[in-house]
């Protein structure tokens, strides 16, 4: 492009196509930093680190293990909500480091291109032939549908990382919500736990089918050593019920109920199969026995159809993750566990 001086000379500007490149560059610089989402805060990028989800988490868990220790053990809901929340955080920052390695990768492509001059990728042509300018705009063009993948993929990026981390700070609250129900009901707890001490599980190596000498049980057991407590209860419910397909009690080596001769299941079918519309109304009411007779035979939690009820708690049934399968799920069978 031709410009006069004040004396009314020609004069062309330095540089040809040389500085076509470094001006498309230049452009290219400047739409990608218009384009790039914030690296943090703002409603178009992450949200800036909340009150460091870590330090919370830390917190709470603090204070539930204190819980589940005061409370004789197994908060099931309480569990499942820490690591819900735990696998959230981990998630968040999974994508939240995705998203500034690629920011940053982007943001050095666009500067590497305006501090070069030149597009190392594609050849341009650099000759005087008029040419020379349609070729460069075709190598803008395309560098230009590329970048805008790179940055639509960036955006993609930070909107994950943005619904991640608030469903990370979502499952935080639940688990305080969770911790401050519980920590409400100490007092009450506290009275429970007084009124039914600690028992250790006897027996077991007596006859098969028969609970450390108990009267005979209509279904077939599994596990037959438990406390004394688990032992009555499970006689009232397979009395009242029965029989199951099978009760399950002791498990050897398992680190909850189970383990500790606390806990019975009561089948409401068998391998692995969704109960029939009978079987689960069955098991509606023996869940329901359990609760309304809590008190009375000292019932730590019920779980049934991937809900629980936990006693020392406020009250009510709380929804539990999915865990897989329908027996793991507890909808085979009613868990009942005694403190």
């Amino acid at each position: 492009m031709a410009a006069h001086d004040p004396l009314g000379r020609k004069r062309r500007f330095a540089g040809g196509p040389s500085l076509r490149r470094r001006c498309a560059a230049l452009a290219l610089v400047m739409a990608v930093s218009a384009a790039l989402p914030p690296a943090s805060s703002g409603a178009a990028g992450i949200p800036a680190k909340p009150k460091d989800l870590k330090k919370e988490y830390a917190k709470l868990k603090k204070r539930a293990d204190a819980l589940n220790k005061e409370y004789r053990g197994e908060l099931v809901s309480l569990d499942q909500a820490k690591k819900a929340a735990e696998r959230a955080g981990l998630e968040a920052d999974r994508l939240t480091r995705d998203f500034e390695t690629a920011r940053a990768d982007l943001s050095r492509f666009a500067a590497s291109s305006y501090m070069s001059g030149r597009f190392d990728t594609i050849p341009m042509v650099t000759s005087g032939d008029p040419r020379s300018a349609i070729r460069d705009m075709t190598v803008v063009e395309h560098l230009s549908r590329n970048t805008g993948r790179r940055i639509e993929s960036l955006e993609t990026l930070a909107s994950q990382a943005s619904r991640s981390r608030q469903a990370a700070t979502a499952k935080l609250a639940d688990v305080r919500k969770e911790i401050d129900d519980l920590e409400g009901q100490r007092a009450r707890v506290k009275k429970l736990l007084a009124k039914y001490k600690p028992e250790t599980p006897s027996g077991g190596s007596g006859t098969p089918g028969r609970p450390d000498g108990a009267p005979k049980t209509k279904s077939p057991l599994i596990g037959p050593s438990m406390t004394s407590r688990m032992r009555t209860l499970m006689l009232a419910i397979d009395g009242k019920y029965g029989p199951f397909p099978a009760i399950g009690c002791s498990r050897p080596g398992d680190p909850q109920d189970h383990g500790s001769g606390t806990a019975c299941d009561f089948m409401e079918s068998t391998g692995g199969k969704m109960p029939s519309s009978g079987a689960r109304a069955h098991g509606d009411a023996v869940a329901q026995f359990v609760i309304s007779n809590a008190s009375r035979y000292g019932v730590k939690y019920v779980i049934w159809r991937q809900r629980i009820y936990d006693m020392r708690g406020s009250g009510g049934w709380k929804s539990m993750s999915d865990r897989g399968s329908i027996t793991a799920n507890h909808y085979d069978h009613v868990h009942v566990s005694v403190l």
